[in-house]
């Protein structure tokens, strides 16, 4: 029986507008695993600040841990006081947990409420827990005005945030000031990422190291923030790698610090590089004789008898006494100092003071460039007991003729610089000083090279000439063809491509393609740090059937109409790392061609441009595939795309499978999430069903605003259709106040529970053959509902697959369908303007 009823009474009673698209899509429409989101002020938590909410977050997490699918607890705007809180994980069935911050959680005013614990806010044996935004204000500080005070009754303090014995853990986006002691530590726990934190104390607030991290495996710390009182990441220790950081103004800036007593322990296997110090007091410094006891361990030596004697036994009539500092059992060995400029505020910008009975061994320094922050001062470095190896032989441009002035042509200049550089057996840097370097074609080729380490150290810009048709011949200005162990360094390159783009966006017929700034093919073990490319006549950095690639820091810069400006582009390509890079051009800020694996893209801002980009593919029929990407922290900002996937509509053998988008904000992007398997540049246009397999694909964590109405289009092949999408807290807005966001998805399938379900939602002028719009679960699983362009109201059975109703009484498209929550009662809305009530 259909009843009809007002639009205004059941428009209360069931709101079907959706003003958020936040869905999640496993499988596209297959049977789905729900994720439960746990609000914490359903639980009495008060946003005013003033009011306990302990308990509050205590019982959410009670919900979530015993959960057996995926759970979001929610922190709403507003300031939440909460004290000592102990998230316990040993009765959690380790279903995802994860905390969405948009609030404060504040600390109890009074430091002693939680300082007896050592601990404020503590998750003990937890797995799969991820913590988004937020602030933590631990409000330490006056606890530290008792310590600096020489308070005898001050407590220690409690560390902001411990994980312990966890796995799997996440942070992104938090903010923690304020702390009594440690802000963030990681103890005894594996698999740890934590990205885009800010961590803030004042600068004489004792014990508030940043980040510490003790008995744990696999810890990464990316694109943070961190200005404290002690150390702003603190490790103990093997296997580290601490890259591309700024220090400002620090006591230290790389440290490594052992006690001097008699020790097992030991620091290997440690790297420091692409640091940049300002105003450091102690740039880089190993300190094996570190001690905070009162007194000191000592030893002491007897000259006459020639022995070592206890602390504490002294012999008096024993002439010549030395008493020393006691030596560091701890061995260091094999530490790395890389790429590390900068200034030092004190005369000894390298100190290594390392252990007498137990040397420092294997520390090698390269490109270390450390001057005295007074003018007419000049740095220097001192060195006990520490054996390794510092050696680079150093190439200036100007030696072979270059010319800063930016007219007279340098490229000969730098061709026989590089040959100098590549003849070499030792580690080699090629100067490029400040000024403005006038170049054509450059091509560096590197089959007659040792493979030493070379060195591109670039203080200035390296400019093409005016006139586009002098290196737009030869397809690339910068090519290094074949080469290893190549490594640049800052500088700008300006190919002054304005000239051609304002060719070819005027219709003329006689515009060279164009070439690409700087290439890398046929090429291992590339580097290329702090470069800014601007103004490229086409693809500004590309990656070529190279592996080992590494891209980080790099600033690229076309206006929005540059045609085929694309930023970084990567063809046939393995293990290519591009991280923590500013990109906005004409074109793609990332291009992902075929043949392309294992390629890592974080921490990136995109726009202009249209977005990161796989494919597009299957062009020709036995185009190679791409697989193993990671997409992750990326911010897009007014772009025509965001994340897509693009192939082309006809026969192939290439596939897009084993994708990752994850933690993504989108700001007025045109088309945030796409796939399009009928792209198409040819005219006419093949008209077919592209045969790239597309498989394996997550987008997780996606959130922000779309400048048109459908932010999710998976427009797959009917051919072969799109297997194991999966979406998890995808959450994108309309950006005109009034519009709401939709999906549209055609042929994209998926697999749980083994129940495929087809999902082809809406076009209005389709039939429900074609396209239908908006499906729903029942609560038990067991139905699907979904409108169709053919008025009617569709429920399926989800283990047969066959349809159960097709319910009438529409004369309009039927929009959306949704169950009650309890009865057999299906809700409809079209674009009749009329809800119906369908029971069933």
């Amino acid at each position: 029986m259909i009843h009809k009823t007002s639009f205004l009474l059941l428009l209360l009673l069931l709101p079907l507008t959706l003003i958020f698209l936040d869905f999640i899509l496993i499988s596209s429409l297959a049977k789905p695993t729900p994720i439960t989101s746990l609000n914490v002020l359903t639980y009495g938590a008060k946003p005013d600040g003033s009011k306990d909410s302990t308990k509050a977050f205590l019982a959410a997490w009670q919900v979530a841990c015993a959960s057996p699918n995926p759970t979001t607890i929610i922190v709403p705007k507003g300031r939440f006081l909460v004290g000592n809180l102990v998230f316990q994980g040993n009765k959690c069935t380790n279903a995802p947990i994860s905390f969405r911050i948009a609030g404060s959680i504040i600390a109890p005013e009074d430091f002693r409420v939680i300082a007896s614990s050592l601990q404020w806010i503590m998750f003990d044996g937890v797995t799969n827990v991820s913590i988004y935004g937020g602030v933590l204000d631990a409000q330490g500080s006056s606890l530290w005005k008792c310590k600096n005070s020489g308070g005898k009754k001050c407590p220690t303090g409690a560390k902001t945030l411990l994980f312990t014995d966890s796995n799997n853990i996440s942070i992104y986006g938090l903010t923690s000031i304020n702390s009594q002691k440690f802000h963030i530590v990681i103890d005894q726990s594996n698999n740890v990422k934590i990205d885009g934190v800010k961590v803030s104390a004042d600068a004489d607030s004792p014990n508030t190291d940043g980040i510490h991290i003790e008995n744990s495996h696999s810890v990464n710390i990316t694109n943070s923030r961190i200005g404290t009182g002690d150390d702003c990441i603190s490790i103990g220790v093997e296997n580290v790698i601490v890259s591309n950081v700024d220090f400002m103004s620090t006591d230290n800036g790389v440290r490594i610090k052992t006690w001097g007593k008699d020790s097992k322990s030991f620091v290997r296997n440690i790297v420091f590089q692409h640091i940049k110090m300002k105003m450091v007091k102690n740039p880089i410094i190993i300190n094996q004789h570190y001690c905070l006891d009162k007194p000191c361990p000592k030893k002491v030596k007897n000259k006459l008898n020639n022995r070592i004697l206890l602390p504490l036994i002294i012999y008096i009539e024993s002439i010549n006494l030395y008493i020393l500092l006691q030596e560091s059992g701890v061995e260091i060995s094999n530490v790395r100092y890389e790429d590390i400029q900068g200034t030092s505020n004190t005369e000894v910008a390298v100190m290594l003071d390392c252990s007498k009975e137990k040397p420092c061994t294997d520390i090698v320094m390269r490109n270390v460039n450390l001057v005295l922050q007074m003018v007419k001062g000049s740095a220097q470095a001192s060195c006990n007991n520490a054996n390794g190896l510092a050696n680079d032989v150093v190439v200036p441009v100007l030696t072979y003729g270059a010319k800063p002035d930016g007219s007279k042509d340098s490229t000969k200049a730098f061709l026989a610089a590089w040959q100098v550089a590549c003849a070499s057996p030792n580690p080699t840097t090629i100067i490029v000083p400040k000024g403005r370097f006038l170049v054509g074609n450059l091509v560096f080729q590197g089959n007659r090279c040792t493979n030493a380490p070379i060195s591109f150290r670039i203080a200035g810009s390296i400019i093409a000439p005016e006139d586009f048709r002098v290196i737009a011949s030869s397809l690339q200005w910068i090519m290094f063809d074949g080469v290893t162990n190549v490594s640049i360094y800052g500088g700008v390159l300006d190919a002054q491509g304005s000239s051609l783009w304002k060719c070819k966006n005027s219709g003329g017929k006689k515009c060279p393609t164009g070439a690409k700034t700087l290439l890398f093919t046929d090429s291992n073990n590339i580097s290329i740090y702090g470069l800014t490319s601007i103004n490229s006549q086409k693809f500004h950095i590309v990656i070529y059937q190279s592996n080992n690639v590494k891209i980080d820091g790099v600033k690229v810069s076309a206006d929005a109409d540059s045609p085929n400006t694309d930023g970084i582009h990567i063809g046939k390509s393995h293990l290519v790392n591009i991280t923590n890079s500013r990109i906005g051009t004409g074109d793609d800020c990332i291009s992902i061609g075929p043949g392309s694996t294992h390629v890592s893209i974080q921490g990136i801002q995109c726009g202009p441009g249209h977005g990161i980009s796989i494919g597009s593919l299957g062009r020709s029929e036995d185009e190679q595939g791409v697989e193993n990407v990671l997409v992750s922290n990326v911010d897009f900002t007014s772009t025509d795309n965001g994340v897509r996937i693009k192939t082309w509509g006809k026969y192939s053998k290439s596939f897009v499978r084993n994708i990752v988008f994850q933690h993504i904000k989108m700001k007025m992007v045109k088309n945030p999430i796409i796939i399009n398997q009928h792209y198409c540049l040819d005219k006419p246009c093949p008209k077919k069903e592209s045969g790239v397999e597309i498989s394996n694909v997550r987008y997780e964590d996606i959130q922000g605003t779309s400048n048109t109405e459908v932010a999710v289009m998976l427009d797959c092949s009917r051919e072969k259709p799109c297997t194991d999408i999966v979406m998890r807290n995808v959450n994108l807005v309309l950006q005109r106040i009034n519009g709401s966001a939709q999906a549209s998805c055609n042929n994209a399938n998926g697999l749980a529970n083994d129940v495929v379900v087809p999902f082809t939602p809406w076009y209005h002028q389709q039939n429900f053959e074609k396209n239908l719009r908006k499906c729903s679960w029942s609560p038990d699983g067991a139905k699907v509902t979904a409108g169709s362009a053919d008025r009617m109201v569709h429920v399926w059975d989800t283990t047969t697959r066959r349809i159960l109703y097709k319910l009438l009484g529409h004369k309009g498209s039927v929009n959306e369908c949704v169950f009650h929550p309890t009865e057999p009662i299906v809700g409809s809305c079209s674009s009749d303007k009329d809800i119906f009530l369908g029971e069933i």
